[in-house]
């Protein structure tokens, strides 16, 4: 399963939207590039989820030397972390534990299942178009040139 997250870079924050078969699962936070968080860079990711004792289950990701944490939190707070929120209402993130548990729960029920679930992550522009990407006889995501 692969979702996307589309992202918009902003001055203070960044926002994003995950959505899976073009169908919006929630909208994101995460710190600005001019924040010393600086969001994790392009790319595609696969997705893993751990447990911790004070938050749960949550989503997480490795990139450039870096545990990216999908969860609530406050956006000031989040250090590497993607914080999913539900909606915005006059620029303050709503939700933000429901939509983080709605789509840990989805995803989990997933990998549970053994589904590789990857996150392909673009600015507002466009995702890559360079490499697509196909599932494998192995149920597992394989690039294709072209």
């Amino acid at each position: 399963m692969k979702l996307l997250m589309k992202r918009e870079y902003g001055t203070h924050v960044t926002r994003g939207e995950i959505s899976l078969y073009g169908k919006l699962l929630c909208k994101t936070l995460e710190p600005s590039v001019s924040s010393e968080s600086i969001p994790c860079p392009e790319g595609l990711y696969r997705l893993e989820c751990e447990y911790d004792e004070n938050s749960g289950w949550h989503l997480y990701f490795e990139a450039d030397d870096r545990r990216i944490k999908i969860r609530y939190n406050s956006v000031s707070a989040a250090k590497d972390c993607i914080v999913p929120v539900t909606c915005f209402k006059e620029s303050m993130p709503l939700f933000t534990r429901l939509a983080c548990r709605k789509l840990t729960d989805r995803l989990m029920d997933c990998m549970e299942e053994g589904e590789e679930v990857w996150l392909e992550i673009y600015s507002k522009s466009k995702p890559s178009t360079q490499i697509r990407w196909k599932l494998n006889p192995q149920n597992t995501l394989q690039a294709q040139e072209g």
